[in-house]
Order: C-alpha cells, then structure tokens, then sequence
C-alpha cells in the first residue's frame, strides 16, 4: 500500500538523502525512507522508493552494507534481483522480512522445474522452508531459505549496527553470507577482488546446480532492487501481520497513522 515517487520527488520529499555514515562520519551512506509524516485517508498509499538499476548482469557478487533496515508493523523491506520477465528469468531474494521478525529469509522464485534438497549443501547453515521454487506452483513463495540468526533482520540486527550481506552467483549455484559488524573478511574492503572461497564463514544459504539442474537456465539477466513497501500479500495477511500479537488491527488501518510507523 505504496506510492513510489519518481527520483526527482523522492530526493524532494527526502525519502532519499546521502550524507555521513552514522558509524564513521567520513563514510558517506544513502539513506532510503518511507514517508513517516503524513496522515493518510481511507484507501490512500504512503509515498515510498523503490531504487532499480539501470543495468543488469548474470553471474558476479553482490554486496550490501546495511546499518539499519526499516521494522515494524506494516514494513516489508527488500534487496533483491530480477530478470525482465519474470517468473521467467527468476528472482533472487537476499534480503527480506516483514513486521517485527527478527530473522532474514532468503528465497528463489522460479519457473516450473526447479527443486532443491532439504538441508542444502556446501553446509549451508540456514533453514529451508519450502524445496520447490516454481513462482506459479508455490503461491509465489518460491523455496526460501531462513538465516539461522535470531539478529539478522529487524531491531536486533540494527542493534548491532547491522551488517554485510553478500551474494554470489556463480555457474555452479547461488550462494548468500551475511557477516556481522566487526566479522566482515577483510578483503571486502580492498580494491582487489574478493575470494569468497577463501572465507571462513559458512554461506547462510546455497542453491546448487547439482540440486536444481537446470538451475543457470532458470536465471536470465538480472537488475538489482531496492524497496520498501507497506502491508501487501505478506506483511498484511491474516495470520502474519497479527502473529503473536505483535500488530493489533489491519495493516491497512496502521500505516493511516505516522507514529505508528
């Protein structure tokens, strides 16, 4: 229950700034938000961003330097990729929550014919939900994978000054690490390229191709995406946006109301 603003109205409203890095003020960050100012009537849409890149790509590692993610009721925040065509093409989930979770989930969306093992290789150390990732024939909940973390999303993971996630997309899988502030491998930070095979963390999860065969077919040419959107088919529906009675009401009525976001 989003209205994304073009860039020149989301620089205006300041949805998106850049200045100093709250954790070195000699390191600038972008800072992307959604309107926390206006009431809202019945039936209107927050102004929010959505940031897609101009170009794409297919294999390569993807890194993301995350100090604080947006939580609580109604919020539904993710990094993400995705071909042209989509299920065609797939999706690449790397981080994505809902509400008040505490834990990222990872998950593909695919077309018919891809299925994984449940646990997954190279050790991978989070939890599989679902083994089949066709889009059409799962509701659209792909085969997601959850971080073993407690502190990998939402306010604990903020707490922590948050974190690196890092995906890795090769001709032999797809793979995603999440390190905690302080336990990032020191050559994410230098000029050269970094070697992920030479990590000592454990991937948090890892699609094979040995495990979905046809898994490099699956994949077209992906742009990345960045948003932030508010209630929707996951952070609203019954049972999740009331789950432990952490949300009260409709997410609907929620986000009406500024200070409740």
């Amino acid at each position: 229950m989003v209205d994304y603003q073009s860039a020149d109205k989301a620089w205006k409203e300041n949805l998106v700034s850049v200045g100093p890095s709250s954790l070195d003020k000699k390191t600038k960050s972008t800072v992307m938000r959604v309107d926390n100012k206006s009431w809202l009537g019945s039936g209107q849409h927050r102004k929010s961003v959505r940031l897609t890149s101009k170009k794409s790509f297919k294999y390569g590692l993807l890194v993301l330097d995350l100090i604080k993610i947006p939580f609580g009721c109604s919020t539904w925040p993710a990094f993400w990729t995705v071909g042209d065509n989509w299920p065609v093409g797939g999706e690449i989930d790397i981080v994505e929550g809902v509400n008040m979770l505490n834990t990222n989930q990872m998950t593909l969306h695919t077309d018919s014919g891809c299925n994984i093992k449940n646990p997954m290789g190279n050790n991978a150390m989070g939890r599989v939900l679902a083994t089949n990732c066709a889009a059409y024939a799962t509701g659209n909940t792909g085969c997601g994978v959850i971080d073993h973390s407690d502190a990998s999303f939402g306010k604990p993971f903020n707490q922590n000054d948050g974190g690196v996630f890092v995906m890795e997309w090769v001709l032999s899988g797809i793979l995603i690490w999440r390190f905690n502030r302080g336990e990032i491998p020191a050559d994410l930070s230098l000029k050269d390229s970094p070697q992920p095979s030479s990590w000592s963390h454990k991937p948090i999860a890892h699609w094979s191709k040995n495990d979905c065969n046809n898994l490099s077919n699956q994949f077209s040419e992906h742009r990345v995406v960045f948003d932030i959107t508010l209630c929707g088919d996951w952070a609203g529906a019954d049972g999740v946006f009331s789950h432990n009675n952490t949300c009260g009401g409709a997410c609907s009525d929620a986000i009406m109301n500024p200070k409740k976001l």
